[in-house]
């Protein structure tokens, strides 16, 4: 049985919800991606279908009746699979908790209180959060304490930035030699052909380089994602410039002319890199790259303290010193269909890279087939 000094709830009423993620308390601990603006926006755009059930699953105080732990949950099916899943729809970097500095439960206070969470939450057959970081705020994430955690394929890639505001310092001591030569030189090229300017903007003024920010990438990237999925995504990248004040979008210009932008989050003195973009008649001269560059850049004028290239494993954030941070991921079967799942998914992604490793080798074998409700796996 849990500690006596906590309860466990579960609310599907959307005023209740609201009242549990909607406020930013300053005893609660939040990620970037659990701060009540993005919630709430994250909200209004993805909680729409009727096959998705959205959910705020809580530990309370027993004697107060504050929440010291609120989990914002879904339960969708897929595949013939019932999932409890985190907030995410593919725009969360990371799922978290949001918590409160007084919330320390044991280990073993810890797998009770979710053991008895997962019993009053609707009937699943597994539970997936993906993108789990170790540390929330400044205090540990409790949720590394229940069985089913392993370590994640997504990492973060936070760039620290000097106290000091020392932006060349930190061009020196972190970017790639050759990758600061190159982009040194490019922007050089560039503003040899004109005024080359960068400014960040919020806000409603921020939304036509958005715009432009997210045709430039769906131009790009079109192919490998479904269109629907892209145009919510899309969507709620707009309304969380329109509607909160925590969204910036960067852009670069040529002699007034947009040529790349980036876009992301600024909360609690730490930005969140989201999208980044160009112009493609200016490949040539990487100016997402210089995009980037040049908000760092203006970051470390401000005083904040990370540059947060979050999730997602591309070469060129390692050319700007980023570090390299662990993130876990919690599965665990709830039902015995949903532990076969688990299993031959498991299975599935074994044989998967044994396969693309003998495929990068010149060997000829048959191509492995999904198991039921993998479609997303790939």
């Amino acid at each position: 049985m849990a500690n006596s000094n906590w309860r466990v709830s579960v609310s599907e009423d959307p005023q209740d919800i609201a009242r549990l993620v909607g406020v930013d308390r300053a005893d609660l601990e939040r990620s970037p991606f659990q701060r009540a603006q993005w919630l709430e926006t994250w909200f209004g755009a993805f909680a729409q279908p009727a096959e998705a059930r959205v959910f705020a699953a809580s530990i309370e105080n027993a004697e107060t009746g504050e929440p010291v732990f609120v989990l914002p949950l879904r339960v969708e099916s897929r595949g013939g699979i019932v999932r409890l899943e985190a907030w995410d729809g593919g725009v969360s970097d990371y799922n978290a908790p949001v918590l409160s500095k007084s919330f320390a439960p044991s280990a073993d206070d810890m797998r009770h209180l979710w053991s008895d969470l997962l019993g009053a939450l609707p009937r699943a057959d597994v539970i997936e959060l993906e993108k789990v970081p170790s540390i929330v705020g400044s205090i540990g994430n409790p949720l590394l304490e229940v069985d089913g955690v392993v370590t994640s394929r997504f990492t973060r890639h936070p760039l620290p930035l000097p106290q000091d505001g020392d932006f060349e310092a930190l061009r020196a001591a972190r970017f790639d030699p050759s990758h600061r030569r190159s982009l040194a030189k490019k922007r050089r090229k560039l503003q040899n052909k004109g005024r080359l300017e960068f400014a960040l903007l919020g806000g409603v003024d921020a939304l036509p380089t958005l715009d432009l920010i997210l045709g430039w990438r769906g131009e790009r990237f079109g192919e490998k994602n479904q269109p629907e999925e892209m145009r919510r995504v899309d969507a709620f990248y707009r309304a969380l410039c329109g509607h909160t004040d925590i969204a910036r979008v960067g852009r670069l210009t040529l002699d007034g002319r947009i040529i790349a932008g980036c876009f992301g989050t600024l909360t609690e003195g730490t930005f969140q890199l989201l999208a980044v973009a160009h112009d493609g008649a200016f490949k040539n001269w990487s100016p997402g790259l210089l995009a980037i560059e040049s908000s760092i850049a203006l970051m470390c004028a401000q005083g904040v303290t990370v540059y947060d290239f979050t999730i997602g494993d591309e070469p060129y954030k390692l050319d700007f010193g980023v570090d390299n941070e662990k993130l876990y991921a919690l599965r665990a079967g709830l039902t015995w269909k949903g532990c076969l799942y688990l299993r031959s998914r498991t299975a599935f992604r074994r044989l998967r890279d044994w396969w693309r490793e003998r495929r990068a080798k010149g060997a000829a074998t048959p191509t492995p087939v999904e198991p039921a409700g993998e479609a997303e796996a790939a």
